[in-house]
C-alpha cells in the first residue's frame, strides 16, 4: 500500500498600497418633460453645454464618455374617490457621464468649476484610483508568497519536520479596492455649495490605493 503523502496546506496574505494616479468624476444629468423628445433633448442639450464648457478649459473630449444613457417614466400619485391612483407625471432622461484625466487637485478644482457653471446642475461622484493595477497586484501576491513561505518555515521547525517541494499553489485576490476608501459626491445645491466645495480641492489628502491578494501554499513534509 502506498504511503499517504503528507501535507502543511499554509494560507499567506499580502497588502501592497501606492498613491492614486488617476481622477475619475461621474456625472448624472438629467432632463425632464412630459414629452419624451423634449426630455431627451433637455438632457443632451446640458450634456453639450457641458462638454462644450470642458473642452473650452483645456480637457480632452476624448476623455469625456458616455457610460450609460437611459429613459424613464416617472408616475405620481393622486387622490381619486378618495382612493389613491398611480398615473404618469413625465419622462426623465438621464445621461451618465464620465471624465478621466490624470491625478492633479488643480485640474480636479477647474473641473469641479466648469460643472458648477454648466447649465446642467449634475450630481457627481469623485473617485481617485489606478490607471493600472497589474503591478499593485503583481506586488501584493509576491508579499503574499512571503507571508505563506514565513508561516510554513516557523511551523515546520516547531513542528520537527522538513518542508518538501511544493505540491500546489492556489491564488486569489480579495475584491481589488481599485478605488480608494473615500469617495466624494456632491449634489448641485447652488453655486455657492459647490464652489466653496471646489475651493478645497487642491488641499485634499487623498487615500492610498489598496490591492490584498491571498495565497495558499501547500507544501510536502518529511
Amino acid at each position: 500500500m502506498q504511503e499517504k503523502t503528507r501535507i502543511l496546506k499554509i494560507t499567506g496574505e499580502g497588502k501592497t498600497s501606492t498613491s492614486p494616479d488617476t481622477i475619475i468624476i461621474t456625472l448624472t444629468i438629467s432632463g425632464e418633460n412630459k414629452d419624451y423628445q423634449k426630455a431627451m433633448a433637455d438632457a443632451d442639450n446640458s450634456v453639450m453645454d457641458l462638454k462644450t464648457r470642458l473642452v473650452r478649459a483645456g480637457f480632452d473630449e476624448k476623455k469625456i464618455t458616455t457610460e450609460d444613457f437611459r429613459v424613464r417614466t416617472v408616475n405620481k400619485y393622486i387622490k381619486n374617490s378618495g382612493e389613491e391612483k398611480r398615473v404618469f407625471d413625465k419622462y426623465e432622461a438621464l445621461h451618465e457621464l464620465q471624465i478621466k484625466f490624470e491625478f492633479n487637485t488643480q485640474k480636479l478644482a477647474r473641473v469641479v468649476d466648469v460643472i458648477v457653471e454648466s447649465v446642467a446642475e449634475p450630481s457627481f461622484n469623485i473617485n481617485f484610483t489606478l490607471e493600472n493595477t497589474e503591478k499593485l497586484k503583481e506586488e501584493a501576491l509576491k508579499d503574499a508568497v512571503k507571508n505563506a513561505t514565513n508561516k510554513a518555515k516557523l511551523l515546520s521547525k516547531s513542528a520537527g519536520v522538513v518542508l518538501g517541494e511544493i505540491l500546489s499553489i492556489d491564488h486569489s485576490f480579495s475584491e481589488v479596492n481599485v478605488y480608494t476608501p473615500r469617495s466624494f459626491r456632491m449634489a448641485y445645491d447652488g453655486a455657492g455649495f459647490v464652489q466653496k466645495a471646489s475651493a478645497s480641492m487642491e488641499s485634499l489628502n487623498v487615500q492610498d490605493v489598496t490591492v490584498d491578494a491571498t495565497v495558499t501554499i501547500t507544501w510536502g513534509i518529511k
